[in-house]
């Protein structure tokens, strides 16, 4: 489990074919000597495990379907990754719960820059717009954002200067892509409610339907 506010950033280093899947190492941009062997981590909003650690970075192998799934298997040398460390009981929850696992991948059709704030526009799949809401939480690359406005097949994020400088959201472009997590609520309540449409409802409507279903 994660919290979607990205303490370190990493540069592919390595990114190599081993039997159906791939063996990635990541440079730190920042040392981090607190990895070790068996540890979770997100690596820009998809959870892996770490095969080799040392304090300048780490390995961590990539199956097909996850590479399938996610950005990842379209990472090249040089490009960077957005990385937190998994969670631990009794950790401040700065974001929100976020799992490591991708629903689908989305792509940067705008981006509107001021002073104060940058707004992303991300197109995404019907599935995942289905379930986006203003003022809802999303992970994009694995960092912890809210939903400012939906429309059409686009929703729109502000981003804060601080987030485009400590993340890489600062180096997306039109056409980039990004991973998607959908909030773990709205993906355990359209487990519930298969075939509704859960975007737009209001709070007394979702009670209602949760209070049909024995919650």
């Amino acid at each position: 489990m994660f919290t979607g506010i990205i303490e370190n950033q990493g540069i592919v280093a390595q990114k190599q074919n081993c039997g159906g899947q791939v063996r990635f190492g990541f440079k730190f941009v920042h040392k981090d000597r607190k990895l070790k062997v068996g540890d979770s981590i997100a690596v820009s909003g998809t959870c892996l495990t770490v095969v080799r650690s040392e304090a300048t970075g780490f390995e961590a192998d990539v199956v097909r379907e996850t590479l399938e799934a996610t950005k990842l298997g379209s990472l090249k040398l040089g490009d960077r990754v957005n990385l937190e460390k998994s969670l631990k009981v009794g950790d401040r929850l700065g974001g929100h719960f976020v799992t490591g696992h991708i629903d689908g991948r989305g792509k940067v059709v705008e981006i509107e820059r001021r002073r104060k704030n940058t707004t992303l526009f991300v197109q995404a799949p019907k599935d995942i717009i289905a379930l986006q809401a203003p003022k809802g939480s999303i992970a994009l690359d694995g960092i912890s954002l809210t939903v400012q406005k939906v429309h059409g097949s686009v929703f729109e994020i502000a981003v804060i200067p601080h987030t485009l400088k400590v993340t890489t959201l600062g180096l997306k472009r039109p056409g980039s892509e990004v991973n998607i997590e959908i909030d773990i609520v709205a993906r355990y309540l359209k487990a519930c409610f298969p075939g509704r449409r859960i975007s737009g409802c209001s709070s007394k409507n979702i009670l209602k339907m949760l209070l049909r279903k024995g919650f």
